[in-house]
């Protein structure tokens, strides 16, 4: 399984020169199946920009086919073909709590539970969040979202046993900052990676590896 869990993608040479290398192939020939919906849970009042740049810095990176697979649009068999016919899959971030719930309404979890062995699997902010493992902190989530742990319905996929928090030190989220997290995740049973948005973590057949430095750690390690 290769897993790339990015805060805004193709931010810097190493992380896509990292993806070629993953994918097996030069980026100008790389196919990519998009999967953009977590924005659509976004207020009106919020800029999309940010989503704009980042599909931009996919064309700056990616030469092959670019396809976007809607989960709520396509049955289940199409999603998962167009999903098959890539060689990258690729998930936007937006609303951390929209991606589990669309997932499990178009079953989109089994379908990439069954093809994560086939395929390099991206994901950025939300979108690397849902791939990996639940964060069990419940001072984080009531610190953070006013929910608790308990609350947490649709639950991310755990495709590793770890997870990352995106956007770490970036300057909207300066109050997020390593004393905040030191304490909300010191009851966390796992490893929790900060990354920032020149930083990834890259899942490669279990082995975890970072691009852009290794990040700062927080939770039980």
């Amino acid at each position: 399984m290769k897993l790339v869990l990015a805060s805004q993608g193709f931010c810097t040479d190493e992380i896509a020169n990292k993806v070629s290398e993953l994918v097996g192939k030069p980026l100008e020939n790389i196919n990519i199946a998009i999967i953009n919906e977590a924005y659509t849970a976004l207020p009106g009042t919020m800029s999309k920009r940010w989503l704009i740049n980042e599909l931009l810095r996919i064309t700056k990176y990616i030469g092959g086919n670019i396809d976007f697979v809607n989960l709520r649009a396509y049955s289940k068999e199409e999603a998962k073909q167009r999903c098959l016919d890539a060689d990258l899959i690729y998930i936007v971030g937006g609303k951390q709590f929209i991606l589990p719930q669309i997932f499990k309404e178009t079953r989109f979890d089994e379908t990439l539970k069954e093809i994560v062995n086939e395929k390099v699997v991206m994901g950025t902010s939300a979108g690397s969040m849902v791939l990996g493992k639940q964060i069990e902190s419940d001072k984080y989530w009531f610190t953070r979202y006013n929910k608790h742990a308990s609350e947490i319905k649709d639950r991310n996929l755990g495709l590793i046993d770890t997870n990352i928090i995106p956007h770490y030190l970036r300057k909207d989220r300066s109050q997020w900052d390593k004393a905040f997290y030191d304490d909300v995740l010191e009851d966390n049973p796992f490893p929790v990676y900060a990354i920032t948005d020149s930083q990834a973590l890259i899942y490669e057949n279990e082995k975890i590896y970072f691009a852009g430095g290794k990040p700062v750690v927080f939770g039980r390690k």
